[in-house]
């Protein structure tokens, strides 16, 4: 996640089903802290975490299933904004979110393919 510049564990032991985090992304010059909850967490196959901040509130699940020789991984934002502004530039915003995460997934799948 190319905009995450932070992560820290709020709660002790390996991340799990209720293990929460403070992640601070950067992005264009803005800086958001979201609190993160693992919501679901069946490894190796699905990830599901709820994101709170500051009008913002999200769900992102990522899910791995066979596909031919290869795996496809399925990553999936949900978000809504709590805020009149953020509602107002919710196209923006999210347009700009969606441009990242592909360029995130696209840099993934190299490094991934560069392992074969």
């Amino acid at each position: 996640m190319g905009a995450l510049q932070e992560s820290e564990p709020l709660t002790e032991g390996e991340p799990g089903l209720g293990s929460r985090y403070r992640d601070v992304f950067v992005d264009h010059g803005q800086r958001v802290e979201l609190e993160a909850e693992v919501v679901r967490f069946e490894p190796p196959r699905l990830l599901e975490v709820h994101l709170v901040g500051d009008g913002i509130q999200a769900t992102s699940s990522q899910t791995l299933e066979a596909a031919g020789e290869g795996t496809r991984l399925t990553a999936v934002i949900e978000t809504e904004y709590t805020k009149r502004l953020l509602k107002m530039m919710a196209g923006v915003v999210t347009k700009a979110a969606q441009v990242r995460l592909e360029s995130d997934l696209a840099q993934l799948k190299e490094l991934v393919e560069a392992e074969r």
